[in-house]
C-alpha cells in the first residue's frame, strides 16, 4: 500500500490568515522572528525558518465536530506558505523518537484499538496497517509528548 503524508488543505490555511482567527474563534497568535527556528508549520511541513515569523493557534483539522474532533495547538509560517506536496515519505520536520498514530472513520471519530505511541521508524509501516482495514478513512499523525496534531496520512490514490 502507497501512503500519502499530507498538511493542512491550503483552503483552511487561507481562511486563518484571512479572518486571524482559530477554531474557537478566537484570535491568532502572531509572534516575531523565531531566532531559533523549529516550529512545523502544518502547512508546508517544514519548520518555519529561522528569523521568520510564525502563527500559533488553536486548531481541529476535521470538517464536522464530536467528541473525537480534537482541537490542539499548531504553527503555521505567516505569511502564508506553499502547501507541502502530499508525499509517500515521513515529513523530514518529524524529528523526535516517537509519535501517536490514530485512525479514524469516515464519519471522522476515532476507531478505537488503534491509537498507538510509535517509533518514528514504525510510522510507514503502523499507518499501513491501519489504512488495510476498511473502517480507517484516514491516520492522524501527532505528538507523543503533547498530542498536537503534526500531519495525515491518506491511502495515496
Amino acid at each position: 500500500m502507497k501512503l500519502q503524508f499530507s498538511g493542512l488543505p491550503s483552503a483552511a490555511v487561507e481562511a486563518i490568515h484571512h479572518t486571524g482567527l482559530d477554531s474557537y474563534g478566537d484570535p491568532v497568535e502572531r509572534h516575531p522572528s523565531a531566532e531559533e527556528g523549529g516550529m512545523p508549520c502544518r502547512h508546508c511541513l517544514q519548520n518555519v525558518p529561522a528569523g521568520k515569523p510564525f502563527l500559533a493557534l488553536a486548531h481541529r483539522p476535521f470538517t464536522g465536530r464530536n467528541p473525537f474532533t480534537e482541537t490542539g495547538p499548531i504553527y503555521l509560517c505567516d505569511p502564508f506558505c506553499a502547501p507541502a506536496t502530499a508525499s509517500p515519505d515521513v515529513p523530514t520536520f518529524l524529528s523526535a523518537p516517537q509519535y501517536i498514530l490514530r485512525g479514524y472513520g469516515p464519519d471522522e471519530r476515532i476507531v478505537y484499538g488503534t491509537g498507538a505511541v510509535t517509533p518514528r521508524a514504525e510510522l510507514k509501516a503502523y499507518a499501513e496497517t491501519l489504512l488495510s482495514r476498511d473502517d480507517i478513512a484516514f491516520v492522524d499523525l501527532r505528538s507523543a509528548s503533547n498530542n498536537c496534531f503534526l500531519c495525515r496520512i491518506h491511502r495515496a490514490e
